[in-house]
């Protein structure tokens, strides 16, 4: 008789999830995000991670999204080799076009209020980056993230194995790869320390 019980319920359990649609499922990218606003400006909170991102508009200036910037990092090592990338290489408005110079105006004009925005590390950008889009990139929720780009983000991590090259994510394709920090690439910066946060698989 317990057999029987058993044998039953485990068939209504089987019945219960193949009948389940799975378009019902909710996408932890469509849920976790919360809009913050400050102003005339608008960030979002990752509240999986708790981490803080900068939004970005099509108005001229800082947080235009089609402002682009080499990887530079004046603090670091120059000497045989320099591995500080370069200065003000890309194309951009309102601050030199790198990465460094970048980060100092954003924070300098606390947008959305915070004076602590940074570059965001591969894994960061990974927690943001929504692999089921890739059919239809840019693979981001863009209704937290307008305007966002099918294209490479510089992430503020060098690549160890090259001293002129650093970490990109792709958000047309949903993975990280390295290219030269010479390169003018887009950047969202972010602030916070993430609770928990997935790594990228090698």
């Amino acid at each position: 008789m317990k057999a029987l019980t058993l044998i039953l319920t485990l068939m209504c359990l089987l019945l219960a999830s193949c009948s389940q649609d799975p378009n019902s499922i909710a996408n932890p990218h469509d849920t976790k995000y919360a809009t913050n606003q400050m102003g005339a400006d608008t960030c979002v909170l990752d509240t999986a991670t708790q981490l803080t991102w900068q939004t970005k508009s099509t108005e001229v200036g800082l947080h235009n999204a089609g402002n682009t910037y080499s990887w530079f990092e004046p603090t670091e090592a120059n000497g045989e080799l320099d591995y500080r990338g370069l200065e003000d290489g890309g194309d951009c408005d309102g601050s030199a076009c790198d990465t460094w110079h970048y980060v100092r105006a954003v924070n300098q004009a606390e947008f959305c209020g915070y004076g602590d925005w940074r570059m965001p590390n591969k894994d960061e950008l990974y927690s943001v980056s929504d692999l089921g889009r890739a059919e239809n990139p840019p693979t981001m929720n863009t209704e937290f993230f307008p305007h966002a780009q099918s294209a490479e983000y510089w992430s503020g991590n060098d690549y160890s194995f090259q001293y002129n090259a650093a970490w990109v994510w792709n958000f047309e394709l949903g993975h990280d790869r390295v290219d030269w920090k010479k390169e003018a690439k887009f950047v969202r910066l972010v602030r916070g320390t993430a609770g928990q946060l997935p790594e990228v698989k090698e």
